[in-house]
């Protein structure tokens, strides 16, 4: 299986999911309006990606700033690894955000409390 590198535009974020690691991270700002594109590249890697995945996923979020639209993608992206873990995969979120970041912060919080997936928020500097 082949990993999807997606590069940061001005409106989305850098995707990277990685096969043979078990390791995916979407990464920057994300104002994108029309998110299916984008949306549906991401969820179709992780359906083929389940069918055969690593011991271990980790998903890395980086981000800093969210639009209504990129949030639900978001949302959608998280309930689908939602449904891969509670069929016993081992998927661990790391939401990682500026100190000085409060909506950051706090839509990690938000976001965690509607997953099982386990969600780590991890201040960087």
């Amino acid at each position: 299986m082949n990993a999807l590198y997606l590069e940061s535009t001005e409106d989305s974020p850098k995707v990277f999911l990685d096969y043979s690691s078990g390791k995916l991270s979407i990464v920057g700002r994300s104002f994108m309006e029309d998110t299916a594109p984008f949306h549906q590249a991401i969820i179709g890697w992780l359906r083929t990606y389940f069918q055969s995945p690593q011991k271990e996923t980790f998903l890395d979020l980086e981000m800093e700033y969210l639009n209504t639209s990129s949030t639900k993608m978001l949302l959608d992206i998280l309930f689908e690894l939602n449904k891969f873990f509670i069929f016993g995969n081992q998927i661990m979120v790391r939401w990682k955000y500026d100190p000085e970041d409060e909506d950051m912060a706090e839509l990690g919080k938000e976001i965690a409390d509607m997953v099982d997936v386990p969600f780590e928020h991890i201040v960087y500097s």
